[in-house]
């Protein structure tokens, strides 16, 4: 395992640097300016091997025009040189021949031979050399053309006639030397130098991968090119490749040889050139773009990942630089824009969680407004339940003592949900309370005249839209006597002991609306095993899923399946439950409030 942990390293080092585009676009850069480079190399190698080439040809062009040229020498001679027995110098126009020929032709020699009855003889002064028998691959009548004989180069024409009882032979040689590559020097307008003839081979031991380069591809190199020539063995008579001379190249020479070939003078040549200058600069400018554009999208890459981390860290206050005008300056904006906007949500949130916070503690205080002791009475149980539909709600139910086994039971709506409703039912409690202190709503006092106070007291106190509905109800647990006022209200539920339901109606107004409103007190008495269930409206308009108000015709079914052994806190939580399954996986949108009286058998 240890030793496999370095190159495991190694090689997430390497996937994460070439997992960064920086490094990619780096890549592409190299690889396109790389085949770029190497087209032009090859360009270039091929234009130098052409032009030495080139160079090469021009001076075997110009030995081939000596070749032709010779053809006609030995023919002269010939026909200059009259018959066979008279003397080649008393001749007409064989000596300005001659000389001709050695001026035309340096370092030339011509050579007449006569073949007679009487032997073999050299008849032109100054013949020192002497040829021996012709080969037998030599043509009977002439022959002209590059030989080597003896490891000699030469250029040689020979002529045979036969005249009577003679035959003459006239041959003409050119030695390929040093005088001759003055002359071809000058003519082609390069420098040709004579080198030690030898035969060419292209897989010679001596030749090497790298010396081939030097001197045929790179340009500006040394190296002179050679001039190869197809002779012919003169003892043999097969084709042979052998090196006769060197030669510098010539750029400008070639170029206006290459030139001449066209028939217009050098455009051709020019516009090839502006082409490949073309696309030169084509491909340079195309390597600065990908250069300039791989670093742009690298730099915003790198500020976009930059800003993410900075962000991601909590930093919203950060701002990526915009470095352009085009698509990445747009990014980068738009990534601003994003972060200018996750900072003002964190504010809000911020705000939001203060404000949650806060009612936190407002529905703690609310908490402690609902009766914290359940009222104990004799032979009768109360209880009460309340359910808000935000953190606070606006619901109220509160137990008073009015001494003597008497209480007073307060349930509540207010319009509206949340903050505003929810002080609206604190002062609702406090005035309702500080009356009863004060004795307005005592044991002697009709119970419609704390109604009319609290009404009073609420009107256009939390402005002219702002009210509520209210059940007020003095129970006294000796007489089993219910006092009750009903300021618009649902109907609370009085279920008999036999199963008998009853709807505890009133036309009263909602306290709030009008100040001036007058509300009457009923008496009822709570039979044995009677059972009161006093709601508000949000317990019947709760929805289920599909939209169905949970309604009263189900609650008076909820109400008659409780047994009559259930006490009041049991039989307020059976119908909270109830209200709950019926609303499951819907939002519950308003306050709902339970409030049981349980009268025992």
């Amino acid at each position: 395992m240890t030793k496999d942990v370095t190159p495991n390293r190694m090689r997430h080092a390497l996937r994460r640097a070439w997992g960064r585009v920086r490094w990619r676009i780096a890549a592409i850069i190299v690889f396109t300016g790389t085949s770029t480079i190497l087209i032009v190399c090859l360009a270039v190698a091929a234009l130098n091997v052409v032009v030495r080439r080139e160079s090469a040809n021009v001076v075997e062009k110009q030995i081939q025009v000596l070749v032709q040229a010779s053809r006609s020498v030995a023919p002269a001679i010939l026909d200059y040189a009259g018959a066979c027995t008279a003397p080649p110098e008393n001749s007409v126009g064989l000596k300005p021949l001659l000389a001709y020929t050695d001026e035309a032709f340096p370092q030339a020699e011509a050579f007449l031979v006569v073949e007679s009855p009487r032997g073999v003889q050299s008849v032109l002064p100054g013949s020192t050399r002497v040829f021996g028998k012709h080969p037998e691959w030599l043509p009977d009548t002439d022959f002209a053309g590059l030989v080597v004989d003896r490891g000699q180069l030469e250029i040689r024409n020979v002529l045979t006639r036969q005249r009577g009882s003679c035959k003459a032979t006239a041959t003409f040689t050119l030695p390929l030397g040093s005088e001759l590559a003055k002359r071809l020097s000058s003519a082609a307008s390069m420098a040709v130098t004579s080198v030690s003839p030898r035969p060419f081979r292209v897989h010679s031991p001596n030749q090497r991968v790298f010396r081939t380069i030097e001197g045929n591809f790179l340009p500006g190199m040394t190296r002179p090119a050679a001039v190869v020539l197809t002779v012919r063995n003169w003892e043999t008579g097969a084709p042979e490749d052998w090196i006769a001379y060197s030669v510098r190249p010539s750029y400008s020479s070639t170029f206006e040889d290459m030139a001449r070939l066209g028939s217009h003078l050098a455009n051709w040549v020019w516009l090839l050139a502006a082409l490949l200058f073309l696309v030169v600069l084509v491909n340079a400018a195309g390597v600065w773009m990908r250069i300039r554009l791989g670093s742009s999208i690298a730099t915003a890459i790198d500020d976009l990942s930059r800003a993410a981390r900075q962000i991601a860290g909590g930093n919203f206050a950060w701002r990526t630089p915009v470095r352009s005008k085009d698509q990445l300056g747009d990014l980068s904006c738009n990534f601003n824009e994003m972060a200018i906007s996750l900072e003002r949500l964190k504010k809000e949130e911020a705000a939001a969680l203060r404000v949650e916070s806060e009612l936190q503690v407002a529905r703690s205080v609310q908490e402690y407004l609902y009766p914290r002791v359940v009222p104990v009475l004799r032979g009768a149980t109360v209880a009460g339940q309340t359910l808000a539909a935000r953190t606070v709600g606006g619901d109220l139910y509160d137990f008073l003592d009015l001494g003597r086994e008497r209480i007073g039971i307060l349930c509540a709506d207010v319009s509206g949900k949340g903050i505003p409703a929810a002080l609206m039912m604190a002062n609702l409690q406090a005035v309702a309370r500080a009356h009863l202190r004060e004795g307005g709503g005592g044991a002697g006092a009709p119970a419609g005249c704390l109604v009319e106070k609290l009404n009073q007291e609420i009107a256009g106190r939390f402005g002219d839209n702002r009210y509520a509905t209210l059940f007020w109800a003095a129970y006294d647990a000796e007489k089993a006597v219910l006092t009750y006022v009903n300021a618009g209200n649902p109907s609370p539920i009085l279920i008999s002991a036999g199963g008998e339901m009853e709807r505890l109606n009133s036309d009263g107004f909602p306290i709030g609306m009008f100040a001036n409103a007058r509300y009457t007190a009923n008496d009822i008495r709570m039979q044995p095993g009677s059972r009161l269930v006093i709601f508000s409206d949000g317990l019947t308009d709760a929805q289920n899923a599909a939209g169905e108000d949970f309604g009263d015709e189900r609650l008076i079914d909820c109400c008659r399946t409780i047994a009559p052994v259930i006490d009041a806190e049991g039989v307020a939580e059976r119908l909270m439950q109830a209200v709950a399954e019926w609303s499951t996986g819907t939002e519950q949108f308003d306050d709902t409030t339970v409030v049981v009286v349980n009268v025992a058998a």
